[in-house]
């Protein structure tokens, strides 16, 4: 006998309720297309279901029919199971259950993550939406955020009892008027951590462990002042800071990176990374070694050699890792020179021999410490620092703030006037933007 369930709980005709099923996949890409940096990291996600009700002697003997949508195709697939375990990836997937009609989301993971988590937020608030509305009212939208840090938060604390709301803290919280720029590693639940002395893994050890709390929140700041690049802030199975290491997180930790004012990323599970800056999540892709700018930086110049592009791309990694944010303005070498003369002669700019910033990176901090900013050539030489970018009255965002909107209608002035540049933009708040032409496009580094 077919289920009036979710027909009536869909408010839909009986016949339509794999249409409610199709809303349902736009809504959770919706959703994941707002937390993944770039939509190409979205998994193929499978969502199966059941309209029809079986006793458990007829399921057994003749199976259950199982309908499949998945994120590539908006088509319906049908199956037949003699139980849900067969379904692939079920071990790893989210499983809902009611009044004989199920629901699994299969989001193709093969280890714990946050999505799970969320993927559980985001359907109870679906189906509490649906009840009451029917599934084409359902809005999540003003939602996404909500769902998102409920799974986080619900995730980090089961897995690492890690709270959030402490890590928010510690990141907006000012040491001697400085965010807190460090490292903090913690271990999994379970799992004995093999950090417990100079010979197990510190570097620095302290005689007397600190609880690393919300209670004690004022002397956990003052020891990330201690964590940097180099060294991290170890937390042990007990939530005490034992010292300081050097080396990164073990597959049984995480590893949290707080990089300035509510700006920082978590690596668990080798290279599974979510991170929250510009006031929201994000998941991105930690898999590749290096910046990928080949398409972008070619538009300057369509010569340059891999190891060029890779200079480069050395080079604004560092920019972005720095204290302070910038704006980096690459383009040819006569370009730039020409620039720079304009520039320095109307008092917007303090010209310099050109330096090699590839070779001599020690200087970069020096150079992003005071306003404006540097103009390079495709071999990584600096012309110009303290560049005040001037530019026409044009299209910006009200979100973004001067620095990028000022670099915005630069590269579209200059553009017109003939001279290709590109503006890399790295804020304080983490975020690193590519401007090419009117074309804007988010820079994982």
């Amino acid at each position: 006998m077919e289920s009036k369930y979710w027909s009536e709980l869909a408010q839909t005709e009986a016949g339509a309720c794999g249409e409610a099923f199709q809303r349902i996949r736009e809504l959770y890409y919706a959703l994941l297309k707002h937390l993944y940096d770039n939509p190409r990291d979205i998994p193929d996600f499978h969502i199966y279901f059941s309209l029809n009700q079986k006793s458990e002697e007829v399921g057994l003997e003749n199976g259950y029919e199982i309908a499949m949508l998945s994120r590539k195709s908006r088509e319906i697939t049908e199956l037949v199971v003699h139980d849900v375990t067969e379904i692939p990836n079920f071990e790893n997937s989210y499983t809902w259950y009611q009044d004989n009609v199920f629901v699994i989301f299969d989001y193709g993971g093969s280890a714990i993550t946050p999505l799970q988590f969320i993927t559980r937020a985001f359907y109870e608030e679906v189906y509490k939406q649906m009840y009451f509305y029917g599934i084409e009212r359902v809005n999540i939208v003003h939602m996404y955020e909500l769902i998102i840090s409920g799974g986080v938060v619900e995730f980090f604390y089961g897995f690492y009892k890690l709270d959030i709301n402490f890590l928010m803290y510690l990141s907006a919280e000012t040491y001697e008027h400085n965010y807190a720029d460090c490292r903090i590693i913690l271990p999994r639940n379970g799992s004995r951590s093999t950090r417990k002395g100079m010979k197990q893994g510190l570097s620095v050890a302290f005689s007397e462990p600190v609880s690393f709390s919300a209670e004690n929140r004022r002397q956990i700041r003052k020891l990330l002042e201690l964590s940097n690049e180099s060294l991290a802030l170890v937390v042990d199975e007990n939530g005490k800071v034992r010292g300081l290491c050097e080396k990164h997180a073990f597959p049984n930790e995480c590893e949290i990176r707080i990089r300035g004012h509510l700006s920082w990323r978590i690596l668990y599970e080798g290279m599974q990374n979510i991170a929250y800056y510009n006031a929201r999540y994000h998941i991105g892709s930690t898999t590749k070694k290096e910046l990928d700018i080949s398409d972008l930086i070619r538009t300057v110049d369509d010569q340059l050699s891999p190891v060029e592009i890779s200079r480069i791309a050395d080079l604004i990694t560092s920019a972005a890792h720095q204290k302070y944010g910038t704006i980096l303005v690459f383009g040819k070498s006569d370009d730039i020179h020409r620039e720079c003369e304009r520039l320095t002669d109307a008092g917007m700019g303090i010209g310099i021999s050109p330096l090699s910033l590839d070779r001599q990176r020690e200087i970069l901090p020096s150079f992003m410490a005071i306003d404006g900013g540097l103009l390079l050539d495709t071999k990584c030489c600096c012309h110009c620092i303290g560049a005040i970018l001037d530019g026409d009255a044009g299209k910006g965002s009200m979100a973004r703030g001067a620095r990028f909107n000022s670099s915005l209608n630069y590269i579209r002035r200059r553009n017109a006037m003939g001279q290709n540049f590109v503006a890399i933009v790295i804020s304080e708040d983490g975020t690193t933007d590519a401007i090419v032409h009117e074309k804007i496009t988010r820079l994982n580094v």
